[in-house]
């Protein structure tokens, strides 16, 4: 197996549209061709990690070589591997988290002037990987987040690799802390209780994920936004298996943060519903289909899988998703009739 890790310079600036769509046709792309890696991005600079078979990362890499959004390519690492790095992202999307300036002269990388000894950029790129080793995937702060901000952030990292580590159901303030490195007082100074520290962090994984997908839903369609999201939760067990556990807790009032999760849900139905309203006006979607109940009904499908996903290992949610969305899409443009499941003949003696 080989690993190429490289920067990039775009040509032109990029619209979160287009961006959206080179993550999610990038990311099913790489699945099909069993590539894995990331794609992290900042202004105009992208720095790339591309892991798999030989000869496919080499080609996929002369695609992103060729592309005429980009210039300046720069092959910083090009190495044989026994085992993947990031076996679980075939393409992980992540804004450049101000943590990561924390590794030694990262921020020379895109400077003007950098050196021209091929050994600056092989022992940057691997301080990069090492870091994306050490952190999950979450795009947590922006580039102007303030310096009292990175103990917090530090925090909610060290919650998503312990979610990744141990699950949910063992999850504690003292895991966290442990693997941001911070004693368990530094912690409780921002989250007093696990499940506030659980309550930021679904907040921020959860925007990490979707934000960049968003735009799609604008430009393809409702549908094609949840394809989108579902492949990218895929590739995030452990997020599906915290949000299931969170929805679920906040069943009970009394929790700390129910009123958090039941809010979010609400505004996350109530956006699936206005953008399925503006598939009607665009004629993506049929007129006989009520973007309330066709909300209602989408949801259903997409939380009912990501559900039996954690629950059965033989299922491709993605693939499960689209046939189903596809026969739902289907019967909204058929005029809606009582269904007669209970109407039994009874025969005469």
């Amino acid at each position: 197996m080989r690993s190429i890790v490289y920067t990039s310079t775009q040509t032109r600036p990029i619209t979160d549209t287009e961006l959206a769509q080179i993550l999610a046709v990038g990311r099913e792309k790489n699945t099909a061709l069993g590539v894995t890696g990331i794609l992290a991005h900042n202004g105009d600079n992208c720095l790339g990690i591309l892991e798999g078979d030989d000869e496919v990362v080499r080609t996929r890499f002369e695609q992103v070589r060729l592309d005429p959004r980009h210039t300046s390519v720069r092959v910083l690492l090009d190495e044989q591997i026994q085992r993947r790095a990031f076996p679980d992202w075939s393409m992980a999307f992540q804004p450049m988290d101000p943590l990561m300036r924390e590794v030694p002269g990262f921020s020379d990388l895109f400077a003007p002037g950098q050196p021209t000894d091929p050994m600056f950029g092989l022992t940057r790129a691997r301080g990069l990987l090492e870091w994306f080793r050490k952190h999950p995937l979450a795009p947590l702060t922006s580039n102007t987040a303030a310096e009292e901000e990175a103990p917090r952030t530090r925090a909610v990292n060290g919650a998503i690799t312990a979610l990744h580590d141990a699950g949910v159901t063992r999850f504690t303030l003292e895991a966290a802390a442990s693997c941001a490195e911070l004693p368990v007082a530094v912690v409780e100074q921002f989250f007093p209780t696990d499940r506030a520290l659980l309550t930021a962090t679904v907040e921020r994984w959860t925007q990490a994920i979707s934000a960049p997908l968003v735009p799609l839903m604008a430009e393809k369609g409702t549908v094609a936004f949840l394809h989108a999201l579902m492949a990218a939760h895929a590739e995030e067990p452990a997020l599906m298996e915290l949000l299931a556990y969170c929805l679920a807790s906040s069943a009970d009032p009394t929790l700390d943060g129910s009123d958090y999760y039941r809010s979010a849900y609400r505004q996350f139905r109530e956006a699936i519903n206005n953008g399925l309203a503006a598939d009607v006006r665009a004629g993506r979607e049929p007129a006989t289909m009520d973007p309330v109940r066709g909300a209602k009904q989408l949801l259903a499908l997409f939380d009912g899988l990501r559900l039996q996903a954690l629950l059965t290992a033989d299922m491709d949610v993605v693939i499960e998703f689209d046939r189903a969305a596809t026969r739902m899409r289907r019967g909204w443009s058929e005029q809606y009739e009582q269904p007669s499941y209970w109407d039994i003949p009874v025969v005469s003696s």
